[in-house]
């Protein structure tokens, strides 16, 4: 009898140690890449930003931005080399040769210390887009409905902005900053997240698409309406809000980028273990970051 509650004492302590196993955490060397982030639009200037990954494992690591790099932007068939100099934080911008529709351009940057990047994009022509037409829901809301006809495979992105003021929306909306662009769209993603059946970007080379504008003009201050809202200073609140859809016809890389930055946002915990965050798209070899073309068109909605 004592021999078998030896070995029932003697089962149990082992099966108690045995579920116990030391782990050392192995951190390989980090190699920070260089990070290039640049969209850009027909007759705009151009604009990229160079900085350094950061370790993530390391509180201490901080993005770095890099005021010392050659950037070049050559023009894929005409071999035209575009020079673009420092204006500070990173950011390298030039005032000559804008980007032209329909055109391939090859973004090179070199940093001594890293391997030089290279990426590659393009500013497609924009959709032919025909019959906009607004359809009343009810005081606040209104449908407006677009058609697409094209012969080829279109990219496109759309909100609405509004504008309250005499003119049009004035062009201060471009910063070459992908997150400022993506968040634009977010933001009216966010809008329409109480209407169904609405949806702001599609694949395709002709269709009839339509999404939601509400008319907040009696509870906002700033003449927003699901989109960006922009406002001439000193003007009276008598002037009328203009609103327009407006159709980014995307490159395929800066669509595959929204497309994953929206993925990874709404896959929730991007921090816990568990989690399987999806990539984010990125079109720069030997670093991070995108390098992609846009073209865009406002219509008035009445």
């Amino acid at each position: 009898m004592k021999f078998f509650r030896f070995f029932a004492l003697l089962s149990l302590v082992l099966c108690l140690t045995s579920c116990e196993e030391d782990f050392v955490l192995v951190k390989k060397d980090f190699t920070p890449q260089l990070v290039i982030n640049s969209v850009f639009k027909p007759d705009s200037k151009w604009f990229v930003h160079v900085s350094s990954s950061r370790d993530i494992l390391n509180p201490n690591s901080r993005i770095t931005n890099i005021e010392n790099a050659n950037v070049v932007i050559v023009e894929k068939m005409t071999k035209k080399k575009i020079y673009l100099d420092h204006v500070g934080d990173g950011v390298y911008s030039s005032n000559y040769y804008p980007p032209q529709a329909d055109k391939t351009y090859v973004l090179l940057v070199e940093v001594p210390g890293y391997k030089r990047v290279k990426a590659e994009s393009m500013a497609p022509k924009k959709a032919n887009i025909v019959n906009v037409i607004k359809d009343v829901v009810d005081e606040k809301v209104s449908t407006v409905n677009f058609q697409v006809k094209d012969d080829s495979k279109q990219y496109l992105i759309w909100n609405f902005i509004s504008f309250k003021g005499s003119s049009g929306p004035a062009d201060v909306i471009f910063t070459g900053n992908p997150k400022s662009f993506i968040l634009s769209f977010m933001d009216y993603n966010h809008a329409l997240s109480s209407f169904s059946g609405t949806g702001n970007d599609a694949v395709s080379s002709e269709g009839v698409f339509f999404s939601n504008i509400t008319d907040e003009s009696d509870d906002t201050e700033d003449g927003e309406s699901g989109g960006s809202g922009l406002e001439e200073p000193g003007l009276e609140e008598s002037f009328v809000i203009k609103r327009y859809l407006r159709v980014v016809t995307a490159s395929s890389n800066l669509y595959n980028y929204y497309k994953s930055v929206e993925r990874f946002l709404s896959a929730g915990n991007h921090n816990s273990s568990f989690s399987n965050s999806p990539e984010i798209y990125s079109n720069i070899e030997n670093g991070l970051g995108i390098f992609a073309g846009y073209t865009e068109q406002l219509t008035e909605i009445e």
